[in-house]
C-alpha cells in the first residue's frame, strides 16, 4: 500500500492555555465576519438559527438555516430533546443510566439499542487502532481523578500498574441483548466514541425533523449537513498553544470533524498529565497537543482523534497506512504541525 504521506509545518507555541473554540459559518468564509453572512442570506430568503445549551458537560449550539425562523426554532428543540434522551443513556456520570448500572454491577441485561450501537462500534475501533482506543480505561481515569483531588498529585506507579489490570477491551463480552464485563471491578467510559454518536444522532434527528443546511456543534465534535451542492460550512479549528487562536479553518459538506487536546481537560497546569490516558501504559501521551480527524460521521472521527492523540505522529499515519478513511491533523506539544493531504484539500 502507498504511503500516506504526511505534510508539516510549525506553529508558534504560545504557553497559555485555551479553551477548544470552533466558529463556522453558512456558505461564507469566516473571515468576513456576520453582518456579510446574515445579507448574504437575507438575499436568499434564509435566516441561520442557532441555539446553544449545556449538554454533555459541554456547550452544544445547534444551527439551521431555513426560510421560516419558527420551523427552524421547532427542529432544533426537537433534536436537544433526542440529545437530552440519548446523554440519560450513555453517561457515565449518573449511577441511574444504562451505564452507571453496568460499572456498579459488572453486567447489563437488556442493553439498549443505541448502548449496544455505541459499545459494538467501540469495539471495533479497539480492534483497528491496537488497542490504542479502549473505553475500559476508565479505572485508570478514575485514578487519575482521585488522586489529583485529593492529593494534588498523580497517582503512583503501584497504583497505575494495579488499575491497568482492569483495563482490556477484549475483557468486555458484547452478545446479545446483554453485556457483562469479565472481572466486576471493571468500568467502561464513552467518552470518547458517545459524543460524536450522539452528534451523529442529533443531526438525523434534524434532517428528519426537514432540517437541509444544518451544524451541530458539541464542545468541537462537529457534524455538518449542506443540500445538493450548496456552500459548506467553514470551521476554525482551536490552536493548543494560543487561547483564541486557530491552527487552520476547514470546509465540511455533509461530513463531521473532532478534535482531542491536552489542553481541554489537563490535571496539571504543564499538560503532562489530563483526561486522554493510554490504556497501554497508563498515563498520558506525551507527543501531542493536539489531533483533528475528519470522517464521515461524528462518532468515527470522536474516537480515532481520541486514538490519534494516544498514537502520536508516526504509529498513527502507520495505522492509516494499513486502515486508511481518517484525515488528520497533528499539532504536536512544540507546535509543529503535521497533516495528511486528504486534510489539507479541507483547509479554507
Amino acid at each position: 500500500m502507498t504511503s500516506r504521506r504526511a505534510r508539516t509545518g510549525r506553529e508558534t507555541a504560545i504557553s497559555r492555555r485555551g479553551m477548544l473554540r470552533i466558529t463556522a459559518v453558512a456558505g461564507v468564509s469566516a473571515a468576513f465576519g456576520g453582518p456579510l453572512v446574515a445579507s448574504v442570506l437575507r438575499e436568499a430568503g434564509l435566516s441561520r438559527v442557532s441555539e446553544t445549551r449545556t449538554r454533555m458537560g459541554t456547550i452544544v449550539t445547534l444551527t439551521v438555516v431555513h426560510p421560516e425562523n419558527a420551523a427552524a426554532h421547532d427542529m432544533i428543540a426537537t433534536a436537544f430533546s433526542e440529545m437530552t434522551r440519548l446523554e440519560a443513556i450513555l453517561s457515565r456520570h449518573r449511577a441511574d443510566t444504562p451505564v452507571g448500572i453496568l460499572n456498579a454491577s459488572g453486567r447489563l441485561e437488556r442493553v439498549p439499542t443505541e448502548l449496544f450501537t455505541v459499545l459494538s462500534q467501540a469495539q471495533r475501533m479497539s480492534i483497528r487502532t491496537d488497542g490504542a482506543f479502549d473505553i475500559t480505561v476508565a479505572p485508570l481515569l478514575g485514578l487519575y481523578e482521585t488522586s489529583f483531588h485529593t492529593r494534588g498529585a498523580p497517582p503512583s506507579s503501584a497504583q497505575i500498574e494495579r488499575a491497568r489490570l482492569l483495563v482490556d477491551f477484549r475483557a468486555v463480552d458484547v452478545s446479545g441483548d446483554r453485556v457483562v464485563f469479565a472481572d466486576p471491578r471493571m468500568s467502561i467510559t464513552l467518552d470518547g466514541i458517545a459524543k460524536g454518536y450522539i452528534v451523529d444522532e442529533t443531526m438525523s434527528a434534524l434532517l428528519r425533523a426537514g432540517a437541509e443546511r444544518v451544524m451541530v456543534n458539541a464542545g468541537g465534535d462537529i457534524s455538518t449537513n449542506v443540500p445538493g451542492h450548496a456552500d459548506p460550512w467553514t470551521v476554525g479549528i482551536q490552536d493548543p498553544h494560543a487561547e483564541g487562536g486557530y491552527t487552520d479553518f476547514v470546509r465540511l459538506s455533509g461530513n463531521a470533524i473532532a478534535t482531542s487536546g491536552d489542553y481541554m481537560r489537563s490535571f496539571t497546569h504543564d499538560r503532562t498529565h489530563h483526561h486522554i490516558i493510554d490504556p497501554r501504559t497508563g498515563r498520558s501521551p506525551t507527543e501531542s497537543a493536539s489531533v483533528s480527524v475528519v470522517e464521515r460521521s461524528a462518532m468515527a472521527a470522536d474516537a480515532f482523534s481520541t486514538a490519534m492523540l494516544v498514537l502520536g505522529t508516526a504509529e498513527g499515519l502507520a495505522l492509516l497506512d494499513r486502515s486508511p478513511g481518517p484525515e488528520v491533523m497533528f499539532v504536536s506539544k512544540t507546535g509543529q504541525r503535521i497533516s495528511t493531504p486528504g486534510f489539507d484539500r479541507h483547509v479554507a
